[in-house]
């Protein structure tokens, strides 16, 4: 059973989304950064590390709408291990995250949520939504 990392960092790349056979999926690069107190230096040290996540279906299409590069991020997912050739036939080996939550870090800005649109109209409703909102209405409660 592999364990879930959360991870905090800023986007470094513009969303993609692309259409599988299994389903969308959005994909992004996002920096993590870690900064201590180096004592023999006496200064402040930092390791930047960059990762690929992946985010599919519904998450994958909402992420898309959402997030643009520069943006503060959190990622909740799961690491996984890629091994490869490149087209040099270098083999090579990288560390992803498949993405099971994604949103914006609001301990460095705001952010307003608009709840997707659900039933067989989603497509009308959302073509005449509000523009600013990407064409999704938010849920409105009747009270």
């Amino acid at each position: 059973m592999r364990s879930s990392v959360t991870l905090s960092g800023n986007l470094v790349s513009d969303v993609t989304l692309r259409a599988t056979s299994a389903g969308s999926v959005a994909n992004f690069r996002m920096a993590v950064s870690e900064s201590w107190w180096d004592k023999k230096t006496e200064r402040w040290a930092e390791r930047v590390t960059y990762l690929q996540v992946s985010a599919w279906r519904s998450l994958g299409e909402n992420v898309a709408a959402s997030l643009a590069k520069g943006q503060p991020v959190v990622v909740v997912g799961k690491l996984r291990q890629r091994e490869f050739d490149d087209k040099e036939g270098v083999h090579r080996s990288v560390i992803e995250v498949d993405a099971d939550t994604v949103g914006h870090d609001l301990a460095r800005g705001r952010a307003v949520f608009a709840r997707r649109p659900r039933g067989p109209q989603t497509a009308d409703i959302a073509a005449a939504g509000d523009p600013d909102l990407g064409g999704v209405l938010p849920e409105v409660s009747a009270a």
